[in-house]
């Protein structure tokens, strides 16, 4: 029997100008590369990087929700992150580090798991999501109330 395999695709935005306030998003994937799943939500952060971080917990928590005896390939557009938690390079940041332990602390309960940089053009459902959580639908009804005028 092969083993389940899913991907989980995370992005993360504090939006322009960062206000505190970022959108996370996760997309859980079957090997195939089917959308199993998706989250979106809004996650305390003043830094990309807190936001990429936050989106990460939240894909893991996902991946541990819908599929949690699969290998896990976990894709993100942060190469800083995926150095961190690979142990490539140190955390510091003070703001990042209790971020990063709890991803550590969600990595142990995978068997398996692969955290994998991707371009940016190939993660664009999540960094949608991430938008849509942060303000999407104050923009559409901004945008509705301009056009009925």
């Amino acid at each position: 029997m092969s083993e389940q395999q899913c991907f989980v695709q995370v992005d993360g935005t504090p939006g322009s100008p960062p206000q505190g306030t970022a959108g996370i998003a996760a997309v859980l994937r079957a090997a195939d590369g089917r959308v199993l799943s998706w989250r979106y939500a809004r996650a305390a952060a003043r830094t990309n990087n807190e936001a990429e971080y936050q989106a990460m917990i939240l894909g893991l928590q996902l991946a541990l929700q819908r599929a949690p005896s699969a290998a896990v390939r976990c894709l993100t557009d942060s190469r800083m992150i995926v150095d961190q938690v690979a142990g490539r390079s140190a955390v510091h940041a003070l703001a990042l580090k209790p971020l990063h332990v709890h991803v550590m602390a969600l990595r142990q309960r995978f068997r398996r798991i692969e955290f994998v940089a991707i371009p940016r053009e190939l993660n664009r459902l999540a960094d949608a999501l991430a938008w849509e959580a942060l303000n999407g639908q104050q923009e559409l009804i901004g945008f509705v109330a301009k056009q009925q005028r």
